[in-house]
This record gives C-alpha cells, structure tokens and sequence, in this order.
C-alpha cells in the first residue's frame, strides 16, 4: 500500500527547538483564543515527578505507553518507553507530535507500507504493522522535536542495550 501525501517527517534538534517550541506556542495559543474562549483554567499540567512516575510505571515491550491525558476532542499526550523496535503504524486522521526525552534510536518512515493491518473507519483508520518498504531512517536523541504528518507510516527503534523514551501529542489532522 502506498500513501498518497508526499510529506516528510521533521526533526529539529535542541538548537532550533526553542524557538520552534516559542512559535508554536504563540500560533496554537492565538488560534485557540480567536476561536473559542477558555471556559475554565484547563490547562494540562504534569509535574517532572509525574512524568517520571508514569516513565517508570510498569510497562511492557507491547504495550510501551502510558496515557498523560486527553484532549476534549480525544486527542492523546502520551509518554511513551521503548526498549524494542515498535510497531510500524500511521495515521489517517492524527499527526504525531514527538519530543525525545531520554536515550538514542531510529525513526524509521516512508510511504510504502507491506503487510500492515488496516483498522477503523474511513476517514479515520490507521495501519499497524506490517514493513515499510521505502524506508528512510533518521538517528533520534534526547531533546530532538518530530512532527510525523498523518498518513506518514513511521516506526520508533531504540538503540540495542538503550531505552528511547519520549512524549508523544496526538494533533488531530484537519480535515479537507
């Protein structure tokens, strides 16, 4: 299966990621006032104790994520800790928005995916497993800053001997 978005993933490490994390601050901000008014102080708020905790909770090779919180409108901010290769999946709906937070690893993506399993609805499906064929694979380290478009098959491999822990924010990709 080949996606149709001729889109790349984006990595930026910390020299650039100040300023990047500063803009997109100010466009999300300015954009999420303009179009609708906080009701309530409902900022996300996790101390560095809890992000270690949730770091430290048990998890497992299948199943390396910890939920933080979500959105109202269902949009995941994750905390994940991988010690083996993950799955290869992509999303029709989400983009992923990723910070390293700890260790060394390859972000795997292309367009070309084999062998995947399609789950969902039209209009939001994704695609897990499976190989992809056109790979590209980028050396990824703590404080790098990603941004996978949706439809972008990607796939986090950690270091051998090494865990790559990092936050992960599902962005809900607009629709057309």
């Amino acid at each position: 299966m080949k996606f149709p978005v001729p889109l790349n993933a984006t990595i930026m490490t910390n020299f650039n990621f100040k300023l990047l994390i500063a803009a997109c601050s100010v466009c999300t901000v300015a954009s999420n006032v303009s179009a609708q008014q906080a009701k309530s102080d409902s900022v996300v708020f996790f101390t560095r104790s809890q992000v270690d905790s949730a770091a430290r909770s048990t998890h497992t090779p299948e199943k390396p994520g910890r939920l933080l919180a979500a959105s109202n409108e269902k949009e995941s901010y994750l905390v994940v800790v991988r010690v083996k290769p993950g799955d290869v999946e992509a999303h029709e709906q989400f983009d992923d928005v990723a910070i390293i937070r700890s260790g060394h690893g390859i972000l795997r993506s292309g367009f070309v995916l084999k062998g995947a399993k399609q789950t969902g609805k039209p209009g939001a499906q994704e695609w897990l497993g499976g190989e992809i064929t056109d790979k590209r694979d980028r050396k990824v380290g703590a404080g790098d800053f990603i941004v996978i478009p949706a439809m972008l098959a990607h796939q986090y491999i950690p270091d051998a001997g090494d865990s790559l822990v990092y936050f992960t924010i599902k962005q809900r990709h607009p629709k057309k």
